[in-house]
């Protein structure tokens, strides 16, 4: 990593992808072109789960162990300024691009390898987890949902081979 000094932990990372709205993956087709697309994951322990659709281009990629990069930001904002904070380095070009003409981020990169989740259990325990953190309101009515939704759809583990976190937060 270039800038040390914005390097996260790798448990910071894993809080990341724990704390993300979403992800994007990344893989190379058996074409040699680059697949990506946004997903909604949630990870446990050592892995991250998504689902899709039993045909498409997710379904053809995510298995057999294959290399997937998994990238997550769960915070990002351009900071705000008083217009006396902003007065008080107006004429400052540095303090400018380093404050102001800037974003703020919390961001991991997961080196992972993707399969196809066939135990029905664990189809099943990889649902409720991606229902829980995206409609945690709804779950008295997950299994019926999961019931239907289960039988046309393909759940996707990605194991984390190796994980990378960085952030950039202003201080004063």
């Amino acid at each position: 990593m270039r800038r040390k000094d914005r390097e996260l932990t790798a448990q910071e990372g894993l809080e990341i992808i724990d704390a993300c709205e979403y992800g994007t993956i990344s893989c190379i087709t058996d074409e040699g072109e680059i697949f990506s697309v946004p997903i909604s994951v949630v990870r446990e322990e050592g892995s991250v789960f998504l689902h899709g659709a039993p045909a498409g281009s997710k379904a053809k990629l995510l298995n057999d162990g294959r290399n997937v990069t998994l990238v997550c930001v769960s915070y990002a904002r351009v900071p705000i300024l008083t217009d006396e904070q902003l007065d008080a380095i107006k004429d400052d070009g540095k303090a400018l691009g380093a404050k102001v003409f800037t974003t703020e981020y919390k961001s991991a990169i997961a080196e992972t390898k993707a399969y196809i989740v066939t135990d029905e259990a664990a189809r099943l325990r990889a649902l409720r987890l991606l229902s829980e953190k995206y409609t945690p309101k709804y779950m008295r009515t997950f299994d019926v949902a999961a019931a239907h939704g289960l039988k046309a759809m393909n759940i996707y583990e990605l194991k984390i081979a190796s994980i990378t976190a960085k952030a950039k937060i202003i201080r004063d």
